[in-house]
């Protein structure tokens, strides 16, 4: 993977039968206890650390140790004593999106479906800050008003993710812009809004698709 390049890759979370079974294969026991669209996300992450990585899919070691707190279960998760590598995955429904890049890197991606949200107006009142809400409120067109919003969610749901602090901090209180960092919306269809957020400035987004998923070998899964 060249330097500078952060690659994501979209997947179906939806596969046939024998490939979830397949793939729940690579999984830790303390993996698995989660509905199969998560598992196939949790899966594909692997085999994609061990393309990067050079090893076995099921061998690689994940931590999801929080650095903040030290709970083994919600920290931004990283290939435990490698550095060689950074990642992030983020899935609705039955689409996933996983971020890649080379070296200690911190790296958040975060992704929404295009859909209503129930009191919208409320929602936006508690994730933009007293500026961003004042633009939003200008925008006239509900459909982009809608995805104004999902754009802004994305972008801080990603920055958080990136940092590994989570739901600890309000979305108000991220800023749309942080020095050193970079963040911006990633091309996923016009159904899906998702965003990408780096501590870096500089670099190229590089996209591949994983229909249904990639196996270490090159092929493909189905």
């Amino acid at each position: 993977m060249t330097s500078g390049v952060v690659r994501v890759f979209s997947v179906d979370l939806d596969p046939r039968a024998d490939v979830v079974e397949r793939l729940d294969a690579m999984l830790a026991p303390e993996e698995r206890d989660a509905p199969a669209p998560i598992r196939v996300a949790r899966a594909t992450t692997r085999v994609v650390l061990g393309d990067a990585l050079g090893m076995d899919p099921d061998r690689v070691p994940i931590s999801r140790r929080c650095a903040h707190c030290g709970d083994p279960t919600h920290g931004r998760p990283t290939v435990a004593g490698d550095d060689r590598v950074s990642f992030s995955l983020s899935h609705s429904r039955s689409f996933g999106v996983i971020a890649l890049a080379d070296g200690d890197v911190r790296v958040g991606v975060d992704i929404e479906d295009v859909r209503p949200r129930l009191r919208l107006g409320a929602l936006a009142a508690r994730v933009l800050n007293d500026e961003e809400h004042a633009a939003w409120l200008a925008i006239e067109n509900d459909d982009e008003q809608l995805r104004s919003f999902l754009r802004a969610w994305t972008a801080k749901e990603a920055y958080l993710k990136a940092l590994g602090i989570g739901i600890a901090t309000r979305l108000r209180d991220v800023p749309a812009f942080v020095k050193g960092w970079r963040t911006c919306e990633l091309s996923v269809g016009d159904t899906r809004i998702a965003a990408l957020a780096v501590d870096r400035t500089d670099f190229a987004v590089d996209y591949a698709r994983l229909a249904p998923v990639a196996t270490s070998s090159g092929g493909t899964a189905g």
